[in-house]
């Protein structure tokens, strides 16, 4: 065979093309090394279904459905508490209130600064919604502007209905008159929601987004004020009721449903699952056996 000239005189092309003749052996590391593999397909992003969205998203519905129901419910006149049309608890009057204003600005603010907060699972999803709606809404700016301090325009009337005790110390639609002690368990819940339940509901919620280990110990102490909330706030009328007496809550049976029927099985169920599921997970202190919830 021909002798192939010294390597010097070749030039950089030939060189290369001579080496792909040669054994493997004689190969230089940069020929031996693996071929390139196509990159692998990035796995295709999930997509949440409807189910989901309302999984997570349920307490913001039941805010909307909340302010819808203030909008249509009619201010009627309810166990001897006149309830007259007037322009400072119109519907226009509620929408341009400057607490509705307040409240689903604060809303809108905790859910832009949620999304983008690495939480895992739709239900710590949902758990952050649900104390978001508490800081913003239920405790807040139901029970505590509108039922202790009658701010907000309309609503304030709404809670007259919800129970009677509210009106025995306010005359002329509401306006502030001297306190009467018939509605010292009221205040004593509203003031309870504002001074605890509120500032907890706004820690339990920057918690899980920060996703801090004790969430869940929290959360656990938060559920017990709910839950012993709602006895202190329905229990006198329910005593009441089982001794004989005239309630105090509203004979409209879409009111009582929507004030008195459904949210003490919701703020007592749920803060009673969730206190489950923090045990469960060990109670986010770092001991015990957690499962994956």
């Amino acid at each position: 065979s021909t002798k192939s000239p010294p390597p010097h005189t070749l030039t950089p092309p030939l060189l290369k093309l001579l080496a792909l003749d040669m054994p493997v052996s004689r190969r230089s590391s940069r020929s031996r090394s693996r071929p390139l593999l196509p990159p692998k397909p990035s796995p295709p992003k999930k997509t949440k279904s409807p189910i989901d969205i309302i999984y997570v998203y349920w307490p913001l519905l039941f805010m909307l459905l909340t302010i819808i129901s203030v909008i249509l419910l009619p201010l009627t006149e309810e166990k001897g508490i006149i309830l007259q049309p007037s322009d400072d608890d119109s519907v226009e009057a509620f929408l341009r209130s400057p607490v509705l204003s307040l409240c689903v600005a604060l809303c809108g603010g905790g859910l832009w600064w949620m999304k983008g907060k690495d939480v895992i699972g739709n239900t710590e999803r949902m758990a952050m919604v649900w104390h978001l709606t508490n800081a913003t809404w239920w405790s807040f700016g139901c029970d505590s502007l509108s039922g202790l301090f009658h701010l907000t325009p309309r609503m304030r009337k709404l809670y007259l209905i919800l129970d009677s005790k509210h009106g025995v110390n306010f005359s002329d639609q509401a306006r502030r008159a001297a306190w009467n002690p018939e509605r010292a368990t009221l205040d004593s819940v509203y003031w309870a929601e504002t001074t605890v339940h509120v500032p907890l509901s706004w820690l339990a919620f920057y918690m899980y987004g920060t996703r801090h280990p004790s969430r869940y110990l929290v959360e656990a102490f938060l559920g017990g004020v709910q839950f012993v909330g709602c006895f202190g706030y329905y229990g006198p009328e329910v005593l009441a009721y089982l001794h004989g007496f005239e309630t105090s809550w509203p004979a409209n049976r879409v009111i009582w449903w929507l004030g008195v029927g459904c949210v003490p099985l919701v703020w007592c169920a749920l803060p009673i699952a969730l206190t489950v599921r923090a045990v469960l997970k060990g109670g986010g202190g770092g001991r015990g056996k957690r499962k994956k919830l």
